[in-house]
């Protein structure tokens, strides 16, 4: 078990490094605004990559698919539309409190909801064990280090750019924009539940999947579903901008679309990690565990690479002691994880 745990660990971390840093390929698109790279990204990461890492690791697939009752995938089609608006949501919010702020805010929500919800759902008869009791200490030390990490960034914003608040880019109140971000801290976890589906699982590893490989049905369901309302926003924000004809007119059609499918590989090579590495904790506190693991991994190396992209280059003592103390204890939190809930289970 022991061994399983630390390479449930490994995986989470993993998970998080390429969930931190699946955006970078989007700086080097030519010629295209956000909504068309998002389109193409949304429509591989949710929409091909799900499938393809399903049928080579599910032998009959297909069949796992037929022969499995309709009320199987309900959690996974509920589960994918509620994270596929909270999608959506994201940058709304973001764009009305800004980047800084809202990114800690739905950083701290979803962490909450992320490893205390399937600590409800899936383990609570061990709700007050001593394994349940160190983790939520581990989301403590997790979500004081996302505050840091939150209040560093918005006083190097004011260090760096100037004193004046941020132009807004959606308009809308900043409560009704906090309101929203904490709405999609909660909602973004809903993925969660649609690879957590037993039946379908069991219906994977009876057709030959190994148990690592058993979530990779419900996540196609979830992606699936989650992929309607990413095209739908980015449709609506292309004829909008009237932008679609940046796709023939950029001159860089293969290489902008190149680094979608590299961000979409990434972020979705983070999904499957992450589902791994709840298989491989396992103890009924595996999804809780593997999305603190996930979040804090997430966080900490997001904000390393954007240290060693020069980010926080001009802003003050004090501030950069924040972000050094924020990180930290989201370290502290993960060595935790890693040696301390390893032990108690």
């Amino acid at each position: 078990m022991e061994a399983n745990f630390m390479v449930g660990v490994v995986l989470g971390l993993l998970a998080g490094l390429v969930n931190g840093v699946f955006l970078l390929p989007m700086r080097y698109t030519r010629k295209w605004q956000w909504e068309n790279t998002w389109l193409i990204f949304t429509v591989l990461s949710t929409g091909v990559l799900p499938w393809i890492a399903a049928l080579i690791a599910v032998p009959n697939l297909l069949s796992v698919f037929r022969e499995s009752p309709a009320s199987v995938f309900i959690p996974g089609l509920v589960g994918g539309a509620i994270w596929g608006v909270a999608q959506v949501l994201y940058g709304l919010g973001l764009g009305m409190v800004g980047v800084a702020v809202g990114s800690a805010v739905v950083a701290r929500t979803s962490t909450i909801a992320g490893t205390v919800g399937p600590m409800i759902i899936y383990a609570p008869e061990r709700l007050l064990s001593s394994t349940s009791l160190l983790l939520l200490l581990t989301i403590a030390l997790i979500l004081s280090g996302i505050y840091l990490y939150g209040k560093a960034g918005v006083l190097k914003d004011k260090e760096t750019a100037g004193k004046e608040a941020a132009k807004q880019v959606v308009s809308g109140s900043f409560r009704k924009g906090l309101a929203i971000c904490l709405t999609t801290g909660v909602l973004g976890t809903a993925f969660i539940y649609g690879g957590e589906v037993k039946a379908l699982m069991e219906a994977a590893v009876a057709a030959g999947a190994r148990s690592i490989y058993a979530k990779y049905p419900g996540f196609v369901v979830t992606f699936n579903a989650g992929m309607l309302p990413g095209v739908i926003y980015s449709i609506y924000k292309l004829n909008k901008n009237k932008t679609w004809s940046n796709f023939w007119q950029s001159g860089a059609f293969f290489w902008n679309f190149g680094s979608a499918g590299v961000m979409a590989i990434l972020w979705y090579g983070g999904i499957l990690m992450f589902g791994m590495s709840g298989e491989k904790i396992g103890t009924g506190l595996g999804p809780s565990i593997a999305f603190a693991l996930f979040a804090s991994g997430t966080v900490s190396f997001a904000n390393l690479f954007g240290w060693l992209a020069g980010e926080w280059r001009g802003a003050s003592r004090q501030t950069i002691r924040g972000f050094v103390v924020g990180m930290a204890l989201v370290i502290a939190a993960i060595l935790l994880i890693a040696f301390g809930v390893n032990r108690s289970t």
